[in-house]
């Protein structure tokens, strides 16, 4: 007789998988009725999709293509498909009409398939597939040019390879955040202090994350020597000091007013994140621990400002992870940043 638990997480696993695949069919239905008739009371303008659903940094990064995709096609109406949790990423961008959201990439081929799109933007490598979907996206231009997971950080930054994967150029501009006004008078209700240090922790992947001993020894140290508060930001905190001057913020805001108060810090410190992209975008000068992550050694994945070493230290121990990146380096950083204390 079949019991216990492996037998109850089986057939979990299967009723997830089967409502899934039943719900992504469902909603590539009223998707492609919705988006006909889109087109059908926009004067039957062509619709064009950019296709970049997942992964904040990755959004923020390639936000130029945006004005690139309407800079070609000026009278056409331009979606983002865009996974919900990275819609505020897109909603507000001024050269876009609308966006999509996206259920999962099996959803995704489904809808290009159907070529309800006049014309697709996808800047997504090949074969990231649902969890629980058969279909196989597949990126041919990808595909043609050999960009792949295993080399796409060895060819460039990232706004200068991903558009190649849509069959753009490389492109170069420094990337942008549009945050509306609500949002910024959300984050003056919240009283911060003026003026911080803003410093990220902790990432997606635990390879690009620099020890909680170490954020826990800079931050006594900064706090200790300069006047500066410092905000944490991020999911969950790594900073567990008790201080006045010392704010965390994690887990209580959302994606644009995370970047309203990274825009108003005098200095980002963070890992290679999300955050680290606000920061590029939003004007703030910032410290980034990087390291080796996979095989990838040299890689910068930063364009505009940041690639081009304006207001920005990037710290990597080459061949080493980032936890291995040593705490004087950090600390020199910071200190040469903010220069000489003064508590006047």
């Amino acid at each position: 007789m079949n019991e216990g638990p492996p037998f109850r997480e089986l057939w979990t696993y299967r009723f997830h998988k089967y409502t899934h695949i039943i719900g992504k069919f469902w909603s590539v239905g009223i998707k492609y009725v919705q988006l006909w008739w889109l087109k059908q009371s926009n004067g039957r303008r062509p619709l064009v999709a950019i296709i970049l659903s997942e992964q904040m940094g990755d959004i923020i990064a390639c936000e130029p293509v945006a004005r690139e995709v309407r800079r070609r096609h000026p009278n056409d109406y331009i979606i983002w498909v865009v996974r919900k949790a990275y819609l505020d990423l897109v909603k507000y961008h001024p050269d876009l009409d609308g966006y999509l959201i996206e259920k999962c990439p099996g959803e995704r081929v489904r809808l290009l398939q159907s070529g309800i799109f006049d014309k697709v933007y996808n800047l997504h490598i090949s074969h990231r597939k649902c969890k629980y979907c058969p279909e196989d996206p597949v990126n041919p231009i990808a595909d043609q040019i050999g960009l792949n997971f295993d080399n796409y950080y060895d060819r460039g930054d990232l706004l200068y390879v991903f558009p190649q994967a849509a069959g753009l150029p490389a492109l170069t501009a420094d990337p942008k955040m549009y945050i509306p006004e609500a949002i910024r008078q959300k984050i003056v209700s919240l009283y911060l202090p003026a003026r911080p240090i803003v410093i990220h922790c902790q990432s997606s992947h635990v390879m690009r994350d620099w020890p909680a001993a170490n954020w826990n020894k800079l931050v006594q140290w900064i706090l200790d020597t300069y006047p500066n508060p410092v905000i944490e930001i991020g999911l969950t905190p790594t900073i567990t000091l008790n201080h006045p001057h010392y704010r965390s913020v994690c887990g209580q805001l959302s994606l644009l007013e995370t970047a309203e108060v990274i825009r108003q810090a005098c200095l980002f410190i963070g890992i290679d994140s999300g955050p680290a992209h606000m920061a590029n975008a939003v004007g703030t000068e910032g410290i980034i621990l990087l390291g080796k992550l996979f095989d990838f050694v040299d890689y910068l994945p930063y364009s505009g400002r940041f690639k081009r070493g304006e207001g920005i230290t990037i710290l990597n121990h080459f061949d080493h992870h980032c936890a291995d990146l040593p705490y004087s380096w950090v600390q020199k950083a910071v200190a040469k940043q903010l220069g000489q204390p003064n508590f006047a």
